[in-house]
């Protein structure tokens, strides 16, 4: 997988109810080296927000560790992870972060323009960043966050190494099922995970009352299992079917095993061959009495 550099920003989400201390949300920017905008969501201002953050950077990353983030405060948790984490942060103020917001705002994009305020600014934090108007370093960690570097050392290793897992995975499938790209935009992930182990091939997923019956079989084994709930499952099993109707199949494959090659014709069946008989011993090779 090509690696790709890109710039994150982090702003306090403007949610329309007042948050609580223990229910800040805030949304995250992403744009790559052209300062395009590639990904934007809200993630819980925790431990559970910085692992998914964590996981979207080393995604859209390519696995690169050092990605830039721009933020509008040090005072979150996630910031405080990221900085005790060993990452490079720029930090600015509110003003800042609204002036950012409308210098590096794209007018020509419908979704943009639609954005709310905490989406502008984290894009702007972030085009900052890509434009070299803020300079990311690496910055002193608080006191209490110093006991978990190794921690967050160890979660940076395991989330290295769950990339690199889906980036192969992301190539076997390509070449042998690239339904399952269609199907599910990564195909590491828990539910895709479940379904493709119980249904490894295209052919498995039969059409009338043989594959519904089939996809109903699944349901219920992995939502026993805890995968998830019957209704999701459900919907992540459709998506696959969909995906294999609209992927185009291999020319002369039928989503099956291919048959075994059929034998010249009048060449012996492995039955009804002869027998092969020793040659006999030559009379100049038995001993004389």
């Amino acid at each position: 997988m090509a690696l790709v550099r890109v710039y994150c920003g982090l702003a306090s989400a403007d949610l329309a109810e007042p948050q609580s201390s223990s229910e800040i949300w805030l949304t995250v920017a992403v744009v790559d080296d052209a300062g395009r905008l590639i990904d934007i969501c809200e993630v819980s201002d925790d431990a559970g927000g910085y692992a998914e953050l964590s996981a979207l950077l080393a995604q859209r990353s390519g696995g690169q560790s050092a990605v830039a983030v721009a933020a509008e405060s040090d005072d979150h948790v996630v910031t405080q992870l990221l900085t005790a984490a060993g990452r490079n942060l720029a930090f600015t103020d509110d003003d800042s972060a609204d002036d950012y917001a409308e210098r590096f705002a794209d007018d020509e994009s419908p979704e943009e323009i639609q954005s709310n305020a905490a989406e502008r600014r984290a894009v702007g934090l972030a085009r900052a960043l890509q434009a070299g108007v803020l300079s990311a370093v690496g910055q002193s960690p608080p006191r209490d966050m110093l006991p978990l570097k190794p921690v967050l050392a160890a979660h940076a290793a395991v989330v290295s190494g769950r990339q690199s897992a889906a980036a192969t995975l992301r190539e076997v499938l390509r070449e042998l099922y690239p339904a399952a790209l269609r199907a599910y935009p990564d195909p590491a992930e828990t539910i895709p995970l479940a379904i493709l182990d119980a249904l490894p091939e295209p052919g498995i997923l039969g059409g009338g009352a043989a594959g519904r019956n089939r996809d109903a079989q699944v349901v219920t084994e992995l939502a026993a299992n805890g995968v998830a709930d019957a209704t999701t499952l459900g919907e992540a099993i459709t998506a696959l079917r969909v995906a294999i109707a609209e992927t185009p199949a291999a020319p002369g494959s039928t989503g099956r095993s291919p048959p075994r090659s059929p034998r010249p014709s009048g060449s012996p069946s492995p039955r009804s061959a002869p027998a092969t008989r020793p040659p006999p011993r030559s009379s100049a090779s038995s001993p004389r009495r």
